[in-house]
C-alpha cells in the first residue's frame, strides 16, 4: 500500500500550508492527482492574467479570497456577476478594469461580499461619484485605492466616507477633482483612518 493512501485530506491540508516557497508548491501539485486537489482547495490567492478563464479558475479553487484581475483590462459588469456566489472575497483588485465596469457591477460586488476588505479600482479614468457611491455599500472596507479615477469628485468621495467609515487606507492620488471640502469632511467621519494619499491633488491645507 502506498503512503499517500494512509494520509487524509486533514494531513494533506497541514502539510500544504507549511509550504511557503514557490517553486516548492508547483512542484507538490505534480506529484498527484490529489496533491492537486489539496492545493485547489486550500489556495486563497488568485491573479488571473486573461479574463475568459476567470469562471474556470474560480471553480477550480473555490476557497481563495483575494483575487487580483489587473491584468484583465475587459473585465466589465457581465464578469463582475461571476463574483456574486464568492462571497468570501476579502481583497480584489480591478486596477485598469477599464472595458465597461460602471456603478452596476460594483453596487452588485458590494451586496454580495460582504466580507470585502481591500478594494483596488485605480486607473479606471472614467471611474465617478456614481461608482463611488455604489463602492460605499461596502461597509466593512479597510482599504481603498481610487489612483487616477479622474471623474471622482468631492461628492463621491463624502459618500464613501459616510458609508466606508472603517476605512484604514486610502489612497487617492491624481484624482483631480476632489479639493479641501471632500478632504476635510473625510478626516471628520473616518475615525480609523491612518493612511491618506492625496498626491498631485489641488489640496491647499495640510
Amino acid at each position: 500500500m502506498s503512503i499517500l493512501a494512509v494520509l487524509t485530506e486533514d494531513l494533506l491540508v497541514r502539510v500544504n500550508s507549511r509550504i511557503e516557497d514557490g517553486a516548492d508548491r508547483r512542484s507538490w501539485r505534480l506529484v498527484c492527482k490529489e496533491f492537486l486537489r489539496v492545493d485547489s482547495l486550500t489556495r486563497k490567492s488568485l491573479r488571473v492574467l486573461r479574463s475568459e478563464f476567470i469562471f474556470s479558475l474560480l471553480r477550480r479553487f473555490p476557497n481563495v479570497d483575494a483575487l487580483d484581475l489587473s491584468a484583465c483590462p475587459r473585465v466589465d459588469d457581465g464578469m463582475l456577476t461571476l463574483l456574486l456566489a464568492r462571497g468570501n472575497l476579502r481583497s480584489l483588485n480591478l486596477s485598469r478594469a477599464t472595458n465597461g465596469m460602471s456603478f452596476k457591477g460594483l453596487a452588485l460586488i458590494a451586496s454580495a461580499c460582504s466580507q470585502l476588505e481591500k478594494l483596488d479600482v485605480s486607473y479606471n479614468c472614467r471611474l465617478g461619484d456614481r461608482e463611488a457611491a455604489a463602492i460605499s455599500g461596502i461597509e466593512g472596507l479597510k482599504e481603498l485605492r481610487l489612483d487616477k479615477c479622474l471623474e471622482v469628485t468631492d461628492v463621491g468621495l463624502v459618500k464613501i466616507a459616510v458609508g466606508c467609515q472603517k476605512l484604514e487606507k486610502l489612497s487617492l492620488k491624481w484624482c483631480m477633482e476632489i479639493s479641501d471640502l471632500g478632504v476635510n469632511l473625510l478626516s471628520v467621519k473616518c475615525w480609523s483612518l491612518k493612511f491618506l494619499d492625496i498626491s498631485y491633488l489641488k489640496v491647499w491645507k495640510q
